[in-house]
């Protein structure tokens, strides 16, 4: 006997929804939006650059007429940063704009993604009511309401949370489309495809669900008339065109959003190493204790402290429920929940596990959680059922309501790392307060922002000022001007910068700074953030002298390279080591403390042969010496020019002939910067 009603047939006619039903509806979106939007604003206490980026982005293609800054008109994906991870999301951001305007509010960005969201718990319902025919599936709403993970991101701009609603939309759309009529395969494809476009990693969730439900539905799918599978075939060549758009417009995308990920792919890793990594990351993935213990796997900014992204409670009814799937497996309908679990941690497992990467796995959980409390409910006597049904969502709700009230109330305390490694606490404060009321007070001024605290800064200032505000800040570090002079006005330069780098400064004794004219206070009440105005001590030149002449000497350290052992002497890194230079990882680099030109000079203790050096930098214009220094003392200089190349290039300098070499010297010179300069270099190899 089936533990559950059994799905509807595929000829079945979607039933209507009751009035009881439309009630329990509405209650579970009620409590839904309500703990989304409580507090919007303050929790996450953090606005992060990766939602601020969203309204720029749609700010501008609203301006420029659904044209990219380079003139490409309706981009397929947009920048963010080093990688071409946006599309979709800024599209919805764009809607928003076109029918409210852009204020600058955090309030409108969060709120346009929570509205987007709201296609989670309406397919999760969906999914539950009319494709398993499930008398608990408002229970659906409640389930995901109350999943930490989810309550943290869909209060966020994050496009991840656009990707795991649009999922849960193809998902609906599926049981439909299987279960009651086939003409639901072009909102499959295309709730497919929106989930594909949200966020970098839907292209894995939906390529692993793709290829599954292909295969395992393959006799339901070429059954289908001729009509229906050619319709099928030409929405899918529609909603595919952006994506060969954008392959033939930047063929390099992939490669380059790995590289900024420091995947393991692109290492030079034997196959089978890397097939062990992934497999390592996609078991973790699935693991329970991932998802349901607090861990310290992911970032501050994406966890609760003291509970996992799922709630504990949850997992009986969550492994119930996948019992129920896997012994109903030959019914189409209980293979979609195991279909979307094996895809959600696909992904992340190209990289390494994040919650934000691997959120879609909240919709098959709660489909299963719904499962598997409906098949304990209706075990029970009929008397009781209903009672059960009502006390487990009063349970849920009551779930989601503390944990609303905890994290606005305890939220800011949560984690005591403000910075840059944690929560980067200050975007509304510094942008949307202090520095315009800075900037309107005195109309001289020019607001010097430390840019350390976050991620990608500028995006807060392209978000919440205006042009002519932001002509007058510039982001710049404090240690900029202590390791070399800089043009300093007192009555112009307003500074604002971080505790440690006003403590930095203070102790430096290189500046006469004013008592600070503001102090911005992170939320236990330590000091986040100094404003103030200083200038250089009269002995300034002095100083700066001396310590440039200490760092200029070349620092030498010993490196085993194919069981040889050399001498590496290299100007100083602030960035990477040395061996970062000779391991055969693009991904790694070691970057210049100021030299331009970087000097690295190999010492070989056994002369080698020398005819060919590689070299891997960061984009830039650069002229290369090389020289080259004999057994016998001689020296033997030669120079090469290298203009206009790609990103990251790697060029090859062959010398005119074959030379024993003692000692080979790279002098690499960053055209158009001065000194001091940050130069990248990646790679080193000869031959």
């Amino acid at each position: 006997m089936s533990w559950l009603t059994d799905p509807l047939a595929p000829s079945g006619k979607m039933s209507h929804l009751r009035r009881g039903e439309v009630l329990l509806l509405l209650a579970g979106l009620a409590c839904y939006l309500y703990t989304r939007f409580a507090g919007l604003t303050a929790f996450p206490i953090y606005f992060f650059c990766d939602e601020a980026i969203h309204g720029v982005l749609a700010r501008d293609l609203v301006a420029n007429g659904f044209r990219s800054s380079d003139g490409v008109w309706l981009p397929p994906y947009f920048r963010n940063a080093e990688k071409w991870n946006l599309s979709l999301s800024v599209y919805v951001h764009a809607i928003s704009i076109l029918l409210f305007g852009f204020d600058h509010s955090v309030w409108q960005t969060r709120a346009t993604s929570v509205i987007a969201g709201l296609l989670a718990p309406l397919g999760v319902a969906a999914l539950l009511r009319f494709g398993y025919n499930n008398r608990h599936w408002w229970l659906g709403i409640f389930v995901l309401s109350a999943m930490p993970a989810w309550f943290l991101h869909s209060r966020t701009a994050f496009e991840t949370a656009l990707m795991v609603a649009c999922y849960a939309g193809f998902l609906a759309t599926y049981a439909f489309y299987r279960y009651y009529d086939d003409r639901w395969i072009v909102a499959v494809i295309l709730f497919g495809a929106a989930t594909f476009y949200s966020y970098a990693n839907g292209q894995g969730v939906m390529l692993v669900s793709g290829v599954m439900l292909l295969a395992i539905d393959a006799r339901y799918h070429f059954s289908r008339p001729p009509q229906r599978l050619w319709t099928a075939l030409a929405v899918l060549a529609i909603v595919l065109t952006p994506l060969l758009r954008f392959r033939w417009l930047h063929p390099d995308a992939t490669v380059e959003h790995l590289r900024a990920l420091n995947s393991y792919w692109l290492q030079p890793l034997p196959l089978s190493e890397k097939i062990r990594r992934f497999l390592e990351i996609y078991a973790q993935g699935l693991d329970p204790r991932y998802w349901f213990w607090p861990n310290t796997i992911d970032l501050d900014r994406h966890r609760f402290p003291d509970s996992g992204h799922l709630p504990l409670f949850l997992l009986p009814f969550v492994l119930i429920g996948l019992g129920v799937c896997l012994w109903h497996w030959r019914e189409s309908i209980y293979r979609l929940p195991i279909v979307a679990l094996l895809a959600a941690p696909f992904s992340s497992a190209l990289v390494g596990i994040a919650i934000t990467r691997a959120l879609a796995m909240v919709i098959p959980a709660t489909v299963l959680t719904v499962i598997g409390i409906s098949v304990l409910i209706e075990r029970l006597p009929l008397s009781w059922q209903r009672l059960l049904s009502i006390l487990s969502g009063g349970v849920l709700v009551m779930s989601s309501l503390t944990m609303t009230q905890t994290a606005l109330l305890a939220g800011p305390l949560w984690f005591r790392d403000y910075g840059l490694n944690g929560m980067q606490y200050g975007a509304q404060t510094l942008f949307g307060e202090v520095i315009p009321t800075l900037l309107e007070r005195d109309p001289h001024i020019i607001a010097r922002v430390s840019p350390t605290w976050a991620n990608n800064p500028n995006s807060f200032a392209d978000f919440f000022l205006n042009p002519a505000q932001r002509r007058r800040i510039e982001f710049v570090n404090i240690d900029a001007y202590q390791y070399s002079r800089r043009d300093l006005d007192p009555q112009r330069d307003v500074f604002i910068m971080t505790a440690a780098e006003y403590d930095r400064a203070l102790q430096s004794a290189k500046f006469i700074i004013a008592p600070p004219e503001q102090i911005i206070w992170y939320p236990d009440g330590q000091p986040g953030f100094y404003i103030t105005r200083m200038e250089y001590v009269a002995n300034i030149d002095e100083l700066m002298a001396a310590e440039r002449a200490a760092r200029m000497a070349l620092v030498e350290e010993f490196v085993t390279l194919d069981r040889q052992e050399l001498v590496v002497a290299h100007s100083q890194f602030d960035i990477g080591s040395v061996i970062d230079l000779f391991d055969g990882n693009l991904a790694t680099l070691a970057r210049g403390f100021e030299a331009n030109p970087l000097v690295i000079e190999l010492r070989f203790a056994n002369p080698q042969s020398v005819n060919t050096i590689e070299l891997t930098v960061g984009t830039m214009d650069f002229d290369l010496t090389v020289t080259v220094t004999t057994p016998e003392g001689e020296e033997r200089v030669f120079n090469q020019q290298y203009r206009g190349l790609s990103r990251d290039p790697t060029v090859t300098f062959d010398l005119p002939a074959p030379l024993n070499a003692a000692k080979l010297r790279l002098d690499i010179l960053q055209i158009g910067v001065g000194e001091p300069a940050h130069v990248h270099v990646r790679e080193v190899t000869w031959r």
